[in-house]
């Protein structure tokens, strides 16, 4: 029998059920989960703990925007978090219905400011609400391709944040007020890896609880150690397959002449992707700069190897009997998918943890949308 994701029949119009479930339209533009769990037709528990970072929310926009989207307290003052003059943040934010759909944030006397979110302006942007979590990822995703382009300009991330959503929201201006919310595309589904969001669950989906994945709190991911040890424990020793290759006929240039010995202490600043990258220059490099089982452990242990894997305990992972042979390649490379194909996934990935998930389908949706935003600026 299939993966359920697979069960998507054409005619079925529930396409976006999820949206219709919902005791109402609002969601976070980056991950599509609510900001209120409260009401039955959720059916789980919603003070628990996995669940809690979708009460955690804040509103982003420019300045301008917050004053334009003011509904109360024209001369109250919110507070602003944010690292960049341009860009307001403000404290946790809270939302009800009640208000007929606005957000609510405190004021430095105790008060209480509400806002009109995602509302059209003519020549404005908009406020927009996130989950706190979705922020602090989609800012690693932003700073970590920041390091990647050429000229490596050094700009806020919250500010290229807040830009990409505004832009997007600008280009979808034409769209019904539902679909000017979805600013990313958190609506549709893929048959290779299924629902972009919770938004894109069918009926069967809904009503099975395949929402659970997509509501798992993804920053904070208690199993995650203990996923990457099961991965370690499931494959097979590490082999020598990097062995020496014959030695070069041309007289070594640049680097290449320099003692291994500096050459690992010139390695031990680098960080990880640039170590691969000398290693792949030559033949002779090759050699110097050896990807062992200890290089992919200790990379994928420090942070710098994966930036989407920053949190793994260090004391359980770095045993004595988890060194020599144990194929620690292996695991960075498993680790390293964000997304998962509903089928032909490596048996090993099977078990991982909804937060994780999560944080990878967060993650691959960031970077898409800033790999966009940086093609048409």
């Amino acid at each position: 029998m299939g993966n359920i994701f697979s069960l998507r029949a054409a005619e079925d119009n529930w396409q976006s059920y999820t949206q219709y479930a919902m005791d109402s339209d609002w969601f976070c533009v980056v991950c599509g989960g609510p900001f209120n769990l409260e009401g039955e037709v959720y059916n789980l528990d919603s003070k628990e703990r996995s669940y809690q970072w979708l009460f955690d929310f804040r509103l982003l926009g420019n300045l301008s925007d917050m004053l334009n989207h003011r509904v109360t307290g024209e001369d109250a003052h919110p507070a602003n978090l944010s690292d960049s003059d341009d860009v307001f943040l403000s404290d946790k934010a809270w939302f009800s219905m009640t208000y007929t759909g606005y957000f609510c944030v405190g004021d430095a006397y105790g008060g209480e400011i509400w806002f009109d979110a995602l509302r059209k302006e003519r020549n404005s942007g908009t406020l927009i609400a996130l989950h706190d979590a979705c922020i602090s990822i989609s800012c690693r995703v932003i700073e970590h391709l920041q390091t990647t382009r050429k000229d490596n300009e050094k700009t806020s991330s919250l500010l290229i944040l807040n830009k990409t959503l505004q832009d997007r929201f600008r280009n979808g201006a034409h769209r019904s007020p539902r679909k000017d919310r979805d600013l990313l595309d958190l609506g549709t589904t893929s048959k290779t890896f299924g629902p972009r969001s919770v938004l894109a669950l069918n009926r069967l989906e809904w009503w099975g609880g395949y929402f659970e994945k997509f509501y798992t709190n993804p920053i904070h991911i208690p199993n995650l150690t203990c996923f990457a040890m099961e991965i370690l424990h499931a494959s097979p020793n590490m082999k020598d397959v990097e062995k020496e290759t014959p030695h070069s006929k041309r007289e070594p240039q640049g680097i290449e002449r320099l003692p291994n010995e500096l050459i690992d202490h010139i390695c031990t600043y680098l960080p990880a992707p640039a170590c691969i990258a000398l290693h792949r220059v030559s033949k002779r490099l090759f050699n110097k700069v050896p990807l062992d089982t200890s290089f992919w452990r200790n990379s994928l242990l420090s942070g710098n190897l994966l930036p989407h894997i920053w949190d793994l305990d260090k004391n359980e992972l770095q045993l004595p009997a988890l060194e020599s042979t144990k194929d620690w390649r292996t695991v960075a490379r498993l680790l390293e998918t964000k997304r998962f194909a509903i089928s032909e996934c490596d048996a090993r990935l099977d078990d991982i943890p909804n937060g994780l998930w999560n944080r990878c389908r967060i993650w691959s949706i960031m970077e898409e949308a800033f790999d966009d935003h940086v093609s048409r600026s």
